[in-house]
């Protein structure tokens, strides 16, 4: 990334804006460490979004559920999705939003 973004941006620099090679090629320089620097950033700040979302899939793709925490007991509940399939008591069901309201069907 760095060598690549060296060239283009002395390339940039050399003939758009009229730069003496020495100057292009510093200036060039200069530039692509940024570049790289904020590639490398970006990267960086997503790799463990990355690996989160790797593992999940390969959970799902084996078929295991992750841990959840068993409210009653306060411990994780293996193989526990951490939803009830239990209806909703009617003190817990969501209130009438009124006609305009949509609901998912």
């Amino acid at each position: 990334m760095l060598l690549s973004g060296w060239v283009a941006l002395t390339g940039v620099e050399r003939w758009a804006e009229r730069a003496p090679w020495p100057d292009a090629v510093l200036s060039g320089l200069m530039w692509s460490c940024v570049v790289a620097g904020v590639w490398w950033f970006a990267e960086w700040t997503q790799a463990p979004l990355r690996t989160a979302r790797q593992a999940a899939a390969e959970r799902a793709r084996r078929g295991r559920v992750p841990l959840a925490r068993n409210p009653a007991a306060g411990t994780p509940a293996e193989g526990s999705t951490g939803a009830s399939t239990a209806p909703a008591a009617p003190s817990e069901e969501p209130a009438d939003r009124g006609a305009g309201a949509s609901t998912p069907v």
